[in-house]
């Protein structure tokens, strides 16, 4: 463990919290630590001076950082991830009631977590997608569109998991796999409408250990695969984009967007937030509540208006029963 002090610089700081995750195989986590770290030496002029920790974890400093990300364009989203990053990396080397550590360092930075725009399908525009004859689309779409329906088709999983299912995971008619993120067991029927697709779109390579031809089943470096992963997440939602305008003009899609009008058609249908919350695989139903928080009020509207409807026609037969007095 480093000694930390005031004179410890960020990138060698940064860069053992980095090796850290790796050694812990939080992949994702690794990509955003590097990507932060690069972000604020552009920030810092791409020079070593002015990285001192000393110089960096101050909060005239870090605004300069975060007014600095806005201007460069990012969403508030975005700004909030690198900021937390900085959050964590900054709780690692100054644990909380160590010597040094400054509670209120990050007051009134923006950390927030919002879902502003809808990711979700309505069920006439998933419809669409899912009754699409593949055969009609151009050829360098069609597997694209596969993952996205197999997805939604599988409960809303993620692209990850999809892309890391084995042809062992196959068990009679379900999918038993862990999912990345949190290695929970997850078990899945596979509904009568996946069959045809797995069937055709499966890898046929004997060789590969992969239910679909998404990874190179040769690599064996997990960090060559996660590259692979990122460069396969790309490609799927570059060519999500030509399907959207294809088919759905307007509408935005990503691979994400089967995850999320999953859960939303399913609490649309009154499904319990508890049956959501482990279809999804989410460690809690509070993460559930953050993917529907978008859908709430067309909720409520939804529910106001059947009451007003009940209402008015009470009013009907009220006025048809003083008719007939």
């Amino acid at each position: 463990m480093m000694e930390i002090n005031e004179r410890c610089d960020l990138t060698d700081s940064m860069l053992s919290v980095i090796e850290i995750l790796k050694e812990e195989k939080k992949r994702s986590s690794v990509h955003t630590y590097t990507a932060v770290l690069h972000s604020f030496t552009d920030f810092s002029g791409g020079r070593e001076a002015g990285m001192q920790l000393g110089e960096v974890f101050l909060s005239g400093r870090l605004r300069e950082y975060q007014e600095w990300l806005r201007q460069k364009g990012l969403s508030w989203n975005t700004v909030s991830t690198y900021i937390r990053t900085l959050r964590a990396v900054y709780n690692r080397l100054y644990p909380p009631g160590s010597v040094g550590y400054n509670p209120k360092l990050f007051a009134g930075m923006y950390t927030k977590v919002e879902s502003k725009t809808k990711r979700a399908l309505t069920v006439n525009q998933m419809q669409m997608l899912i009754n699409t004859d593949l055969d009609l689309l151009p050829e360098d779409v069609r597997s694209a569109l596969t993952w996205f329906i197999l997805m939604f088709l599988f409960r809303g999983m993620p692209f990850i998991d999809l892309a890391n299912l084995r042809k062992t995971d196959i068990k009679g008619n379900t999918i038993v796999y862990c999912r990345h993120k949190t290695g929970k067991q997850i078990v899945v029927g596979i509904p009568r409408e996946a069959f045809d697709l797995l069937q055709r779109f499966a890898d046929k390579n004997p060789a590969s250990p992969y239910l679909f031809p998404i990874l190179n089943g040769r690599l064996k470096d997990e960090w060559q695969l996660y590259r692979c992963y990122l460069e396969a997440l790309h490609n799927i939602n570059k060519k999500l984009e030509k399907v959207s305008k294809l088919l759905l003009p307007g509408v935005k899609i990503s691979s994400y967007t089967a995850r999320h009008t999953w859960a939303a058609l399913a609490f649309y249908q009154g499904m319990s937030l508890g049956i959501i919350s482990k279809a999804l695989g989410h460690s809690s139903i509070r993460v559930t509540e953050t993917y529907l928080k978008p859908f709430e009020n067309e909720k409520v509207d939804e529910a106001n208006d059947l009451l007003i409807a009940s209402l008015t026609y009470l009013k009907q037969d009220c006025a048809r029963g003083c008719t007939g007095l």
